[in-house]
């Protein structure tokens, strides 16, 4: 505001401008949620990524096992995050996230065509998304040591469906391998069982169970199913 004044110096009058700064105001606001999210996802992939250093160190005293390890689990956590950055961080699709995490494993041998998927494309938040793409990818990574991607005549079949629950509705999945070598449990947890059966469990407050058969290995998931809001 400015004031106006005659050939006397006096003030006859006050100039005023205005300047809109609602968008301004917009944009700081928008700025600061960005960074805030921004800082909350590096705080997740971190202790992520902490986990699996940890854990791969505990379970390894091979420098070379452990520098695989590591690197492996590295790389579909990234995979995942290209998913996610692809779907702008809203959520993303069951399908997907399979197809994502297999795709590595489905290149040679034909291992494309032994895998069906069958279940509706239900959409996770990005947290649930990530801890499905890990324990995917240890699912896959174990069949290709050890199960149905281990020999020519292996196959996998994966399969889920809603149904109610006391609590809300409960999405049940089935991880099914066929026509493996003979199967027998582990004498210990390796990182792979624990990464599925406890911390797939943790992260999407579920069950989750590897069951070792003969010539087959089957894990099931019960898991709340995500909300419309997810979708």
């Amino acid at each position: 505001m400015s004031p106006v004044r005659d050939e006397n110096e006096d003030i006859v009058q006050y100039f005023a401008s205005f300047v809109d700064v609602t968008r301004h105001k917009e944009e700081q606001t928008e700025s600061k949620m960005l960074i805030d999210e921004l800082n909350h996802r590096v705080k997740n992939t971190l202790a992520t990524v902490q986990s699996i250093v940890w854990q791969a160190s505990r379970t390894n005293s091979d420098p070379q096992v452990i520098r695989e390890a590591i690197e492996t689990r590295l790389f579909a956590l990234s995979r995942s995050h290209d998913l996610l950055t692809r779907e702008n961080w809203g959520s993303a699709g069951l399908v997907d996230v399979l197809n994502d995490a297999l795709e590595p494993f489905g290149i040679a041998d034909g291992r494309a065509e032994r895998v069906t998927i069958k279940g509706e494309n239900i959409r996770f938040p990005p947290k649930g998304a990530l801890a499905l793409g890990i324990a995917f990818n240890e699912l896959a990574t174990n069949a290709v040591k050890y199960g149905a991607f281990s020999n020519a005549a292996g196959s996998i079949h994966i399969g889920w469906k809603v149904e109610p629950g006391t609590n809300g509705p409960r999405l049940s999945l089935i991880w099914r391998e066929k026509d493996c070598p003979p199967v027998a449990p582990p004498i210990r947890k390796g990182f792979g069982s624990r990464v599925i059966e406890r911390g797939l469990a943790h992260e999407l407050e579920g069950v989750v169970h590897l069951d070792y058969r003969k010539e087959r290995l089957v894990c099931t998931m019960d898991i709340p199913a995500p909300g419309p809001r997810n979708g």
